[in-house]
């Protein structure tokens, strides 16, 4: 569902403007578990002064979810809650810059979503979140 989302917010369809915006150069490569996906960050000062903002929420939505993966090779990386997130993101910045290409974000979304997938199949139990450390004080 994320992917449908994803697609429909911002589609590559080639002659479409979406297709047509920058980068002003390719996006990074990341990669986990042997796989390679794109990751891109872009300074602020590259950003059309239209999608700033709705932009960088999508990136660091992204940077969010790449810190998950990063972190622990159990938890959750794309939980339902941060993939409506960036979905929301995507549509907001697609509205904003509709000529702003957002494949590797897409890509990268599709990548994280396969990986939540792969840790927590559907109707596998989560595993229960750890219980906050007591730091003192009074019980």
């Amino acid at each position: 569902m994320l992917l449908v989302l994803l697609a429909a917010a911002a589609p590559a369809v080639p002659g479409h403007a979406q297709a047509q915006g920058p980068p002003p150069e390719a996006p990074a490569m990341a990669s986990y578990r042997g796989q390679s996906f794109p990751q891109r960050r872009t300074p602020i000062e590259a950003l059309p002064l239209g999608g700033q903002a709705e932009i960088l929420r999508l990136e660091t939505l992204l940077s969010q979810a790449y810190g998950a993966l990063t972190a622990s090779p159990t938890a959750a990386v794309f939980p339902p809650i941060l993939a409506e997130a960036v979905a929301q993101a995507a549509e907001q910045a697609a509205a904003v810059e509709p000529t702003w290409n957002q494949d590797a974000y897409r890509r990268e979304a599709a990548f994280y979503a396969a990986e939540e997938a792969r840790r927590h199949p559907a109707g596998a139990p989560r595993p229960a979140p750890a219980a906050p450390k007591r730091t003192g004080g009074r019980p």
